[in-house]
């Protein structure tokens, strides 16, 4: 028996403020659980002091099983998954990323990745609403929507999907020709596919989203194989035309509309200019009649004169005078040349210099007096 038994109070360093004695703070711990377990006791009632080592390892023992334990339960959840949690097989809640917590043995997990987007195939022959037997094919896209749905209201998701997509497609391809489905429908069975396929799944609440269902080519029976590829092509040799009708007229329209309208534009400006023309030597001659009317022998002779100087300046004849009996040098050639560049340009603008002449000569001058015709008479 030591100094600092328990049963005794004898201390060997007789100071009161000492640190407690780890041996007998495992001892009282001991004493504690082997009264609570009701065992372990003398006739005396107290704790036998050979049995407490072991009592105090079994005390540890404890202690580290109920925190591994606890620590066992700890579990976490990546970004991309859920976790179902189930208390003795019985679903509790459906759990997002993080960390999380179950007690062992009471509660268990499940913890399914549901952005993962998984696909397949299904192909089939099947009737047409024709009458006409032809292959198709589509390949489905979908993930995990709901985790309690797709882990406890069907036996199989999958399989139950599948079922759900053969029954869609042959919906949709019997309530289509084969013309629509094998040349240029494909994308809108396609999309009615898709539509039926998430009805139904709705239906069955197996907890799958539809991402995408991507029909394949359809092809025809081997039999008449041969003529539908010669369809097809003709199909395809028909959107190529139109095509390149497309092209052409929108290469070809847009020239003739500018061609049209420069042509208009030009007949409006000649119209104009016909018209202005037309306003302009009506004035000229408008402008002449007062003084025509003051004096027609001089206005008349004038105009004469004007109108032989613009005809004879254009023409290519030269007059001698015979009588005159000397030689003459004429260089025909230079004054035929010359005579072609002084060329008017037009007889209006003879008029307008001779209405221009005639006005600068009668300007300011009153032509109202008698003047000698031709007879010699005075008026």
């Amino acid at each position: 028996m030591g100094w600092n038994d328990p049963d005794k109070n004898n201390d060997p360093w007789g100071g009161k403020n000492q640190p407690p004695d780890l041996d007998e703070v495992f001892k009282r711990m001991h004493k504690k659980v082997k009264a609570f377990f009701g065992d372990g006791k003398g006739p005396s009632g107290k704790v036998s002091s050979k049995d407490s080592p072991g009592g105090i390892m079994v005390v540890i023992a404890l202690v580290v099983v109920s925190i591994l334990l606890v620590l066992s339960g700890i579990f976490i959840v990546d970004p991309a998954e859920q976790a179902v949690i189930l208390r003795f097989g019985k679903y509790i809640e459906t759990v997002g990323p993080g960390p999380h917590w179950i007690p062992r043995f009471i509660s268990s997990k499940l913890v399914v990745n549901v952005d993962r987007v998984s696909d397949y195939s299904y192909s089939a022959q099947m009737l047409t609403k024709d009458e006409n037997l032809v292959s198709v094919a589509l390949a489905v896209q979908y993930r995990i929507g709901d985790l309690k749905e797709y882990l406890f209201n069907v036996a199989s998701p999958e399989e139950s999907l599948q079922q759900a997509t053969s029954s869609a497609l042959r919906q949709v391809v019997g309530s289509t020709t084969l013309d629509q489905i094998i040349t240029e429908g494909r994308e809108a069975w396609g999309n009615s596919v898709q539509d039926s396929l998430v009805k139904i799944l709705d239906d069955y609440k197996i907890g799958i989203v539809i991402g995408n269902v991507s029909p394949q080519p359809a092809r025809a029976p081997e039999s008449v194989q041969d003529a539908f590829d010669d369809a097809i092509k003709a199909q395809e040799d028909e959107k190529r035309f139109k095509e390149q009708a497309r092209a052409y007229e929108a290469r070809v329209v847009p020239i003739a509309i500018g061609n049209a309208t420069r042509i208009r534009e030009e007949a409006k400006a000649f119209s104009q200019q016909v018209v202005l023309q037309a306003k302009g030597e009506t004035a000229e001659f408008l402008s002449l009649l007062p003084e025509y009317t003051q004096a027609p022998f001089v206005t008349a002779e004038r105009m004469y004169l004007d109108a032989m100087q613009a005809i004879l300046t254009k023409s290519s004849k030269i007059l001698v005078d015979a009588k005159a009996g000397s030689l003459l040098y004429l260089p025909l050639d230079k004054l035929l040349m010359n005579k072609s560049a002084q060329e008017l340009p037009m007889p209006v603008t003879a008029k307008k210099e001779a209405s221009t002449s005639l006005g600068t000569l009668y300007d300011g001058r009153n032509t109202a007096r008698p003047t000698e015709q031709l007879g010699g008479d005075l008026r």
